[in-house]
């Protein structure tokens, strides 16, 4: 039986992969590894715990969104031994000043920061509203999918988030563009189309690391499991049909 390990993003749950699992044969067994269970004091934290989980718990492929998809590329930084083959779902290798700009890192991490006070201020309802309001999420407020998601993230530990946010912050992370090269026969990256961003800095990746499999998904914006649960579904088989081949 081939298994799959699951990490999803920011404000998320394992409820989140729910219609990608619908969409997988009955005989992958799939681990939906809840971000909490990481602790997400950082980054590096995370994938420590991660990996630490995998190696009791074995899986053929890593799977991460967004910010579980910045774990599972630490993860492969560290620990590629772990999993034959990784599937970023709008997942960024992170900040690199030489590209980004410099003092990127620091405007990052302090608008981390600053998110996260407005998180343990306002409360997390007031903030998931506020956060979803942002140009990156457009497509995904119009998803039917949106309005259980949104009340699932509602219903969060406020201050687990907002020690997620500032120290998971890209600002504070190291970026793992090498990585994503050094793995990149291994290693699918998929972002949708109506993302702009992440389908820029999809192009960038395929550049750096020409042998990168990278999968633009017509009609869907950033939060890829909710708003197209069956590419990302496409995009696990063919990563484990590629780990036999």
């Amino acid at each position: 039986m081939q298994r799959v390990a699951l990490v999803h993003g920011f404000l998320g749950s394992p409820a989140d992969w729910a219609e990608v699992l619908e969409q997988l044969p009955s005989g992958i067994e799939c681990d939906c590894v809840p971000l909490v269970a990481l602790g997400c004091e950082s980054i590096a934290d995370a994938a420590r715990a991660l990996s630490e989980r995998i190696e009791q718990q074995p899986c053929d492929a890593l799977v991460g969104y967004s910010m579980g998809g910045r774990i599972a590329l630490e993860l492969a930084a560290t620990r590629p031994e772990l999993a034959s083959r990784f599937v970023l779902l709008s997942a960024s290798p992170g900040l690199d000043e030489a590209h980004d700009g410099h003092g990127a890192r620091a405007r990052r991490a302090a608008e981390d920061d600053a998110r996260a006070n407005e998180m343990l201020q306002d409360g997390i309802d007031r903030f998931v509203e506020r956060w979803y309001q942002l140009p990156l999420f457009a497509s995904f407020v119009r998803h039917p999918s949106f309005s259980s998601a949104r009340l699932r993230r509602a219903q969060g530990e406020a201050a687990f988030w907002a020690r997620a946010i500032s120290g998971c912050s890209p600002g504070r992370t190291a970026p793992r563009w090498d990585t994503l090269a050094a793995l990149a026969s291994r290693t699918i990256l998929t972002v949708g189309a109506l993302d702009e961003r992440y389908a820029d800095l999809a192009q960038r990746a395929a550049r750096y690391a020409p042998l990168l499999q990278v999968e633009v998904v017509a009609h869907a914006g950033h939060v890829l499991p909710l708003e197209a649960p069956r590419a990302c579904a496409r995009a696990i088989l063919a990563s484990l049909s590629s780990s036999h081949t």
